[in-house]
């Protein structure tokens, strides 16, 4: 006789649970295309400049797009991070319950569940599992999970692929 799997845990949603997602979850493979569109924007920003007789304010302004440009991906995940903690789920409680059928989290403000069968890849991180579906992607942080919750989500990787 086997008994389904099914767990469930409490935790809140803090700094640190929103660092370890972002650095899970945020590309990090465009920095070099940031920085080609500041390269360009300086240079055609410059061109406007010195080579035509259009009003400087206009080339200034697309120079300062370029600068806008690179600070925005210095400060990426400042500001992300800024965004989740201003935001009304910043420290609350979720509830994160996973079973044969899926992975259901409950919150004050959002309850959400994502079946199995709608899950298309799952990829182990450095420090959790990140999920991808119909309609995006989810992480789910190992820290919160047991050692059965991780060989769970681990065996479902392996049925996934």
């Amino acid at each position: 006789m086997t008994t389904d799997f099914s767990y469930s845990t409490t935790y809140i949603l803090d700094k640190s649970h929103f660092s370890e997602t972002y650095d899970a979850s945020a590309p990090s493979d465009n920095a070099n295309k940031v920085y080609l569109l500041a390269g360009l924007l300086s240079l055609a920003g410059l061109s406007l400049l010195l080579l035509t007789e259009i009003e400087p304010f206009i080339a200034w302004f697309i120079i300062a797009l370029a600068g806008l440009e690179i600070f925005s991906l210095r400060f990426r995940k400042p500001w992300w991070l800024a965004r989740q903690l201003i935001s009304k789920a910043a420290n609350t409680e979720l509830t994160l319950h996973i079973n044969e059928e899926g992975v259901s989290s409950k919150s004050l403000h959002v309850e959400s569940t994502i079946l199995w069968a709608d899950i298309n890849k799952i990829e182990q991180t450095s420090q959790g599992w990140m999920l991808f579906h119909t309609k995006g992607k989810n992480y789910v942080a190992g820290r919160c999970l047991s050692e059965q919750a991780n060989e769970f989500i681990q065996a479902k990787s392996r049925t996934e692929s």
